[in-house]
């Protein structure tokens, strides 16, 4: 149920009904986005959206993220080329706060000069991190190149130079000038009455002063009449690449059929890429392709992360592909995989409520129309084969695309290989033999999926249903949207390894979903794109399992091929040749993430001699000594019915999944739960460790031994690392807000069956990480020595349970939460409980904890350039 209209001043207004969950989401959509700059104003939008939660004529600094996460939200922004959304989504007994908060920034900032000048360190640090980002580095490549006079080659971020002199006179011109009432537009979904929610919207944003927009007129993109091509060099390992072509914008009539020619390019494992760079020649650690869609005219990309030497067969195999879809319509088969991924997405993005609200957000922004959304899947119900192939030859000319390369090879090497790929391309989209003497395909009316919704429905209990041999299924039925999501977890993972294998279970979570006794990898693949579903094999420290989530309406099918799977895998030997090499290439890849590097090197000092410390992707050397018989051997120990713990949330044949988990159960061999604990050793001194690497800033994590998964202190634990995250948080205050020493900082936490550790991690320049480390022990220390206060406690425990309601909206988050807490022993129920014991922690427990763990002996790991 949605209701739309307009306030005095010009605002409109977009309410949502969804009473599923007991969460609000507040959503302000301003008509200005990055692109709307002008020369010397780039990357402002981006800095204003940093500056509005500096302080209003409300709410002083900190205190607008303090006020929400004291009432369980959570608040964020973004800022892109076209807009700038500002959300707020909080518990509905709160969603007056989120109005008042949105309002405050929207309508009555301060920017106060101070604040800005502190707040230009945080966003330049943005900008550095980006620097050190090889997506990030690739992705503005793309932009700049493919764009010569249009904004949309600037990086939405901006500048640093601009960053730094932008006057305080001017951000208020700027903000006066474009967030405005009639230049902006409020999207409210979740748990409310519209004629309640009304007036509120009223009381908080009728008093906004209607000020005039200014009219900014974007520069056109001259049509491209040549090929732009970027290559540069790089230090990151991966090489990665963009081929794009021009699009249109949003708008356009075009626009279905360029999204279903993408989706059978380049979306799924069975896409036609995918398959053929990823699995079959496994030359790619991911590809893809997509339509980017904006306001003004977008393109149609290509892109893939490679290791350098692949380059040449890369593009070989995508000359192959773009020629392939531009001589020869695809099959009604893949129209209809294509129509069901996109149809089903419509079901997927309402199930929170500001996935909601940002749906509708989006087509009201580009469309103007909240339920565009129908008109849409109309159109994407008509597309046929023949189409795609006239879209092809359409848009696919060679002679105007965008290539943009990111790669530590030669320059001239790789300039060789781009001519070539151009050279290539011209002839075969000009080559009348790859045109196919096909049968001619009998026309097939493209199925249309209905799906039920009830978003008014309430959740269950969970129930515990015995299956076959003493198994116990955790099962949840919520009706309110047509999805599922079920999960099984066993015993095992990195802890239960031979150190010498390093690396198995992740290889065997990738290996045992890639074929079974009934069906072949790509026959899964394909089914599960086709039924637009996800299965997926998981691997952690401490367990392995498997994970689906599917549409309601294709049940059947989705469970006999998930139990085939699960109870039949072959592990063929050339598929776990091609996951080491894939994992070898991570593995070489993972010092183009300087964060990962650091906590890996924090771990090995975390946990000495123990399972903890080991390298979860392992190592070259260990993935060499991995056979068959051992991921056989590995299989055998943890696949049985005493080592499973199995959960399903969703809108199911009950019957119908009972009857097939039986079976599943009935089949599974005798054998042994793995239980048990591995010694673990004291740490004994205070650990540091420094790890050079070439980058823009330091990373860096302060850490102490923590809790396990059983501890009865586990609730405090958790309030203590309230009381220092999120945007009201002590070290965002302290350190981001106060000293702007970083963009990034926040608490770390992990449980573990002996032992976890607790500590917090900042990414700065590196002249700042000695001050930074301190800042951070001073933190720790001041929760020894000082009680913290009821407010701040209050605060904390709030904004824990608020947090809980939030994310346990996904159907797949309910089931992990069930899973894992069953997993380790613990209650079926206890994140539904857990709401209550954080509100039973003292200022008491907090500080006794805090001198329980902060006065250990520290961990500390570095990686950056210098320290």
């Amino acid at each position: 149920m949605s209701k739309k209209f307009q306030l005095k001043n010009g605002l409109k207004v977009l309410l949502i009904e969804s009473h599923k969950s007991p969460v609000v989401s507040v959503q302000m959509w301003v008509k200005t986005g990055s692109a709307d700059e002008v020369k010397k104003e780039e990357g402002l939008s981006h800095f204003i959206e940093h500056l509005v939660f500096k302080g209003t004529e409300k709410f002083k600094v900190g205190e607008i993220a303090s006020i929400v996460e004291g009432s369980g939200g959570e608040l964020n922004a973004y800022t892109s080329f076209d807009q700038t959304v500002f959300y707020v989504t909080i518990s509905k007994k709160f969603a007056s706060v989120g109005l008042d908060v949105v309002s405050q920034m929207m309508g009555f900032p301060t920017f106060d000069s101070n604040e800005i000048d502190n707040e230009r360190e945080v966003v330049i640090e943005e900008i550095k991190r980006g620097e050190d980002s090889p997506q990030r580095q690739i992705g503005q490549l793309l932009f700049s190149t493919a764009y010569k006079k249009h904004a949309y080659k600037v990086p939405v971020i901006g500048y640093a130079d601009n960053i730094r002199k932008v006057s305080t006179q001017k951000i208020k011109q700027y903000f006066q000038s474009r967030y405005v009432p009639r230049n902006m537009f409020l999207v409210v979904s979740g748990d409310f009455k519209s004629t309640e929610m009304k007036k509120e919207v009223e009381t908080y944003f009728g008093k906004f002063k209607d000020f005039k927009v200014k009219k900014v007129k974007r520069i056109k993109e001259p049509i491209q009449k040549k090929i732009a091509i970027a290559i540069k060099k790089s230090d990151f390992q991966e090489t990665l690449t963009y081929v794009a072509f021009k699009a249109p914008n949003i708008k356009h009539k075009d626009i279905p059929g360029l999204d279903v020619l993408s989706l059978i390019l380049g979306q799924g494992d069975s896409s036609r890429l995918v398959h053929k760079l990823r699995i079959e020649e496994a030359i790619v650690n991911g590809t893809g392709a997509f339509t980017f869609t904006p306001q003004d005219d977008g393109l149609v990309a290509f892109s893939g992360s490679l290791q350098p030497a692949n380059l040449e067969k890369y593009m070989t195999i995508l000359t192959d592909e773009i020629a392939e879809i531009y001589h020869n319509p695809p099959t009604y088969d893949e129209i209809q995989k294509a129509v069901t991924n996109i149809a089903s997405e419509q079901v997927y993005s309402v199930e929170t409520v500001d996935g909601l609200a940002r749906k509708a957000g989006s087509q009201e922004f580009f469309m103007g129309d909240a339920e565009y959304y129908k008109k849409y899947l109309a159109a994407i119900y008509g597309v046929k084969p023949a189409d795609i192939t006239k879209l092809a030859k359409k848009y696919f000319d060679p002679s105007k695309m965008t290539i943009s390369i990111l790669s530590k090879r030669d320059e001239k090497e790789v300039k060789t290989i781009v001519n070539q790929f151009v050279k290539n391309l011209k002839a075969a989209l000009k080559d009348k033999k790859r045109i196919h003497a096909k049968p001619k395909e009998k026309a097939k009316k493209i199925q249309t999926l209905k799906f039920k919704h009830d978003l008014g429905a309430k959740s269950p209990e969970t129930e515990k249903i015995s299956l076959n041999k003493g198994v116990t299924l955790y099962l949840r039925e919520q009706k309110e949207t047509p999805t599922c999501s079920i999960k099984m977890a066993f015993l095992g993972g990195t802890r239960i390894e031979n150190e010498k294998l390093e690396g198995l279970s992740e290889l065997y979570s990738r290996v045992w979903p890639a074929g079974s006794k009934n069906y072949t990898e790509n026959q899964i693949n394909l089914k599960l794109d086709t039924i637009a579903a996800s299965m997926s094999c998981f691997s952690g420290r401490n367990t392995v399992g498997i994970s689906v989530e599917f549409l309601s309406t294709f049940q059947k099918e989705m469970l006999t091929m998930l139990t085939d799977t699960i109870q039949s895998p072959i592990f063929d030997a050339k598929i776990i040749e091609r996951e080491k090499m894939i994992q070898k290439n991570q593995i070489q890849s993972q010092s183009d993430n300087p964060s990962q590097v650091c906590i890996k090197e924090f771990m090995k000092m975390m946990f000495p001699h123990h399972p903890y410390s080991r390298e979860v992707l392992g190592t070259k050397e260990s993935l060499d000594l991995i056979t068959r018989q051992a991921m056989l051997d590995y299989h055998a120990r943890i696949f049985n019915h005493k080592n499973v713990a199995i959960c399903a949330v969703g809108d199911f044949n009950r019957d119908g999944l009972v009857e097939n988990l039986n079976s599943l159960i009935e089949h599974m061999p005798d054998g042994k739960k793995q239980e048990g604990t591995t010694k673990l050793d004291k740490v004994v001194t205070d650990q540091f460790s420094f790890k050079e690497l070439k980058k823009e800033q330091s990373h860096i994590i302060v850490g102490y031994r923590g809790l396990s998964f059983k501890d009865e202190e586990r609730y405090t634990l958790d309030v203590i690392q309230s009381i220092l995250a999120g945007q009201g948080g002590r070290l965002f205050f302290e350190l981001r807000d106060k000293n702007s020493l970083a963009y990034s900082v926040s608490p770390l936490k992990m449980a573990g069956v002996e032992t976890g550790y607790f500590g917090a991690y900042i990414g700065c320049s590196p002249e700042k990480s000695k001050k930074a480390i301190q800042m951070i022990k001073d933190e720790f220390a001041k929760l020894c020595n000082t009680k913290v206060g009821a407010d701040e406690l209050i605060r904390s425990q709030r904004y824990l349970a608020g947090r809980n309601d939030i994310d346990l909206q996904r159907k797949g988050s309910i089931c992990n939460s069930i899973l894992f807490d069953v997993v380790y022993g613990l209650d079926a129920d206890e994140t539904f409980k857990s709401s209550s014991r954080y509100f039973e922690v003292t200022a008491e427990d907090v500080q006794a904890l805090s001198q329980k763990i902060f006065l250990q002996n520290s961990v500390i790991s570095v990686v950056g350039p210098s320290y």
